[in-house]
This record gives structure tokens, C-alpha cells and sequence, in this order.
């Protein structure tokens, strides 16, 4: 009676692969959430699948050996040695969803032809040549648990449960002149062999998802640096959940300091995700994935920029100098005559994003900073002013492009401080009636389609009778 090969879980192994290389291929509320459909998990099998039978022409089967027994001719031995993958068929393979569990990963049909070396010893005698096997109808289908593990953010995974299956194994024995010693035990050899694979194919699947694809998935970095300032965590906060036609996976999606990394002062919220899964993926953002980006790049000092005079356009009569803000505030031209100003525009709080069905609200805070050049470079401050709004961004698809709409509802000025003194009177009386109540006579607030006479007056002097009379109706 013929043993198997010695080696056969290593056969095994090489069919692991098929679900390994197809498995490649694919508490706390999130900031970022990645839906991937059943559309999706075709597509990964798909790509998956092509890449795989390029793969496997590449591998190296290990030799194997074993022994026989013929009656009337006694005990021998045979090794199939130099084996190459000759080709390898997966007309079928798939990835399901298996609700509250994870994924189904599935092959049907696979067929796999192998051509070697063979040789084989009874007593004194000893013959070898060329041999061919063909494993046919190969299925395979694992259950894979996925997880996550809370405290590095990387996700986890297990076989929960396996089955295989192995249609027929051939071996076509050639180039010998007694071949037919080989051909006296060979279907004893294409019977064990095929009892041992579908017997070892599924120790094999749930030893390599613990070996090889677990340690993999710990390898995966769940933070990255984005500039010299931030870098984003997008490790999972719980495990990927599925149902029968999504897979959803919650990530962190917070900004976070390279050198201060603290927690942020506010929790993100619960995200209420659509119930679509006809695309393949869909990615979902809160604010706050974008509150904790403006969070970090206000409190590392860089949301901030600097207007000169050579940054506007020659052709414009609005000039970054003394004697054009002389022409509104009179001061600035006599303490500083005839130099330059600039303008420096900072964040003075982190800039607040909220996401609603309409669309995005947004409110910015900024300083504004105005200093005088002097003749040796240094500057002079001339006076500060902060600058609040209110604004919305209405997002919609039109003939399948995204379009927008932006409105400012509010804009509220503060003058926090002046080396010129107190700004004219004139240039807040209009606008002194529209502030709330408790407003300091510093503080000037109007909408969209008012503004303050002084900031008007600093843009249009000067531009002409139709921007005077613009002027005129907007502070009435």
C-alpha cells in the first residue's frame, strides 16, 4: 500500500496562497470612516486573482519523497524533485460579506499543473524521468474574524472556520524505459496525495492567517506624517463591522503635533453614514478630521500670512501705504509719512468646521496687524483688529460636477488695539446700530450686504464716482 509524501503539508501550503494573496488584495466615535461594498470586494478579488497567477509561475515547490509496496515485488521508494508551476487556473474565487463576523473568502474549480523530475529504488534496481501532475477541482472557503486591537489601532484577524476540497490528482509518469514501475503504484500515489491535501489544506489556512497575515496586519502604520507640522492618526477606534452588503472601517482621523502630541480639547461626533452601498467605496470625514487640522497648524503658528505692496497688482489704485490709509485715517499718514505697511493676517483661535446635511459651516477668527516700514526695515505698529464670520458652503452635483455655494452671514470687527489712536467715529456710527447688544464701541458687526464705512472707504477711495456712491448706500 503507498504512504503519502513525508512533505505533503508543504503542498498545502502553496495552496494557502490562492487566500492569502486574495486577502492581501482587499466605542470611540471616528473622525473618518472607509465603507467598501460588495462592488468593491468583487473588484479586490478580481485584481487579486490576476495578480496571484502571476505570482505563483515564481514559486519554488519543495522536493517530496515517500515509499511503496507492490505485492510480489516488495518496498521501493520514489522522489518527485525540480517541480515549477506550469500553470495555475482560478476560473472562480470570491470575497463575501458574513455579517457580524467579517469575510468570506472563497476559490472553486482551481486547477493547478506542475511539471519535475522523478526518480525511484527497489532493491538494485533504479529508473527516473520526466513527470506531470494535475490537481483538479480545488475549493477552498475560510471564514476570516476580523478585529482590531484598541490599544495600537491596527486591525486583527482569525480563521473562524474553514473547508476544502480536492476533485482528483493525476500524475503522468514519461522519459523512462520502465516507466512502468512507476505506472504500477502511481494512482496510489495520486490517492494519497489527494487524502493528505484535503485533509492538511485547512490546518494550513488557519495556521497561515495566524503566522503570516496577522503578523502582516501588525505591520501596517496607523499614523503618518504629513509635513513638518502634523501628521494624521487614522488607526481603527473599533472593530470593522459588516453586514450582508458592507464593510464598514472606523479610523481615528485626527491631525496631531510631530513634537506636542496631546489630545485635542473636544470629542468627535457620532457620524450618521447612508445607508448606500451601489458604489464600490465611500469615505466619510467629520469636523473633526478638520478641527483637529486647524487645531494643530493654528496652535504651531502657521496659519498666518503677510500682505505687502508688491503683492498687489500695479494697476490698482489700493495701495499698502501711509498715505493711502491717510486718506481714512488721517494719523497714520502724519506719524508715518510716505512709507510702506503691512498687512499680517493670523489665526487667532483654531478655525471651527461643522458638517451638516446642507452643507459646511465655517467660522474663522483672525488677527489682523498693520504695521508701518520704517526706513531701516523695522517695523511699527499701527493698530490691531480682529475679524470673526459665519459662513456656509452649500455642496451639490450638477450634470456630475460638484459645485457650491458660499454666503458669509455675519462678520464681526474689534479694534483691540491702536498706536494711532481711536479710529474716527464716523467710520463706526453706520454700522454701530446692527451690533448685538453689549458690543464695545470698538466692535463693528454687519452682514453680507453691509459692511463698515472705513474698511469700504479703505478699498474704494479714490476708485472713482461708482465706488463712492457704493459707499454711500452701504452706510446709510
Amino acid at each position: 500500500m503507498a504512504r503519502g509524501p513525508c512533505n505533503a503539508p508543504r503542498w498545502a501550503s502553496l495552496l494557502v496562497l490562492v487566500v492569502m494573496s486574495t486577502a492581501v488584495a482587499a466605542a470611540i466615535n471616528p473622525g473618518v470612516v472607509v465603507r467598501i461594498s460588495q462592488k468593491g470586494l468583487d473588484y479586490a478579488a478580481q485584481q487579486g486573482t490576476a495578480v496571484l497567477q502571476k505570482e505563483l509561475e515564481r514559486i519554488k515547490i519543495p522536493d517530496y519523497s515517500g515509499s511503496f509496496k507492490i505485492k510480489h515485488l516488495g518496498k521501493g521508494h520514489y522522489s518527485f524533485y525540480s517541480m515549477d508551476i506550469r500553470e495555475f487556473q482560478l476560473p472562480s474565487s470570491q470575497i463575501r460579506m458574513v455579517p457580524n463576523v467579517g469575510l468570506k473568502f472563497s476559490i472553486s474549480n482551481a486547477n493547478i499543473k506542475i511539471s519535475g523530475q522523478w526518480k525511484a529504488r527497489k532493491s538494485f534496481l533504479k529508473t527516473s524521468g520526466r513527470f506531470d501532475l494535475s490537481i483538479e477541482g480545488m475549493s477552498i472557503s475560510a471564514d476570516l474574524k476580523l478585529g482590531s486591537n484598541l490599544t495600537s489601532g491596527k486591525p486583527t484577524v482569525t480563521c473562524s472556520s474553514c473547508s476544502s476540497h480536492i476533485s482528483s490528482v493525476h500524475v503522468h509518469i514519461s522519459n523512462s524505459k520502465v516507466g512502468w514501475l512507476i505506472r504500477l503504484f502511481h494512482k496510489k500515489i495520486e490517492s494519497a496525495l489527494q487524502n493528505k491535501l484535503n485533509s492538511q489544506v485547512c490546518q494550513e489556512v488557519t495556521s497561515s492567517v495566524s503566522s503570516k497575515l496577522q503578523p502582516y496586519l501588525q505591520t501596517l502604520p496607523v499614523m503618518t506624517k504629513i509635513d513638518a507640522v502634523a501628521g494624521i492618526n487614522y488607526g481603527l477606534v473599533a472593530p470593522p463591522t459588516t453586514t450582508a452588503e458592507t464593510l464598514d472601517v472606523q479610523m481615528k482621523g485626527e491631525f496631531y503635533r510631530l513634537n506636542h502630541h496631546n489630545p485635542p480639547p473636544f470629542a468627535p461626533p457620532v457620524m450618521e453614514f447612508p445607508a448606500a452601498h451601489d458604489r464600490m467605496v465611500y469615505l466619510g470625514l467629520s469636523d473633526y478630521f478638520f478641527n483637529t487640522a486647524g487645531l494643530v497648524y493654528q496652535e504651531a503658528g502657521v496659519l498666518k500670512m503677510t500682505l505687502t505692496d508688491d503683492m498687489i497688482p500695479k494697476e490698482s489704485k489700493f495701495r499698502l501705504t501711509t498715505k493711502f490709509f491717510g486718506s481714512f485715517l488721517p494719523e497714520v499718514a502724519k506719524m508715518f509719512p510716505n512709507m510702506k505697511i503691512q498687512i499680517h493676517i493670523s489665526a487667532s483661535a483654531p478655525p471651527q468646521l461643522s458638517i451638516q446635511p446642507t452643507g459646511l459651516s465655517f467660522f474663522p477668527a483672525l488677527d489682523i496687524q498693520a504695521f508701518a516700514v520704517l526706513a531701516n526695515s523695522s517695523l511699527a505698529s499701527l493698530f490691531l483688529i480682529g475679524m470673526s464670520t459665519h459662513g456656509s458652503l452649500e455642496v451639490g452635483v450638477r450634470s456630475d460636477r460638484l459645485v457650491g455655494e458660499l454666503k458669509v452671514d455675519r462678520l464681526l470687527l474689534e479694534l483691540k488695539h491702536s498706536n494711532i489712536g481711536p479710529f474716527p467715529r464716523s467710520c463706526r456710527k453706520a454700522s454701530l446700530s446692527r451690533c448685538p447688544p453689549g458690543s464695545s464701541s470698538t466692535t463693528w458687526c454687519f452682514s453680507l450686504t453691509r459692511t463698515s464705512c472705513c474698511l469700504v472707504q479703505m478699498l474704494s477711495t479714490n476708485e472713482g464716482t461708482r465706488g463712492a456712491g457704493a459707499v454711500s448706500r452701504t452706510c446709510s
